[in-house]
């Protein structure tokens, strides 16, 4: 897998991960994974679970960025 690839499946985890702690409604700890019950995680990105609302939208950005670096025919984006 080349490295844009990668960029990409991370990001697409990175999102979704977002998008389920963002639609939770119940419970004061939006950082508190549901980890047992998404049996659909890819396994490779698993430390997203970790993450808070605030640290996904950031890993987000970054990633994004760095896509567009890549794209851009930057080797290595800067952070």
């Amino acid at each position: 897998m080349n490295e844009e690839d990668r960029l990409r499946r991370e990001l697409r985890a990175a999102r979704e991960e977002l998008v389920r702690k963002q639609s939770r409604s119940a419970g004061p700890d939006e950082s508190e994974s549901r980890l047992p019950l998404m049996p659909d995680r890819d396994e490779q990105f698993l430390r997203l679970a970790l993450m808070s609302v605030d640290e996904l939208e950031t890993h987000v950005e970054r990633l994004e960025r760095d896509r567009e670096d890549l794209q851009s025919g930057l080797d290595h984006p800067e952070e």
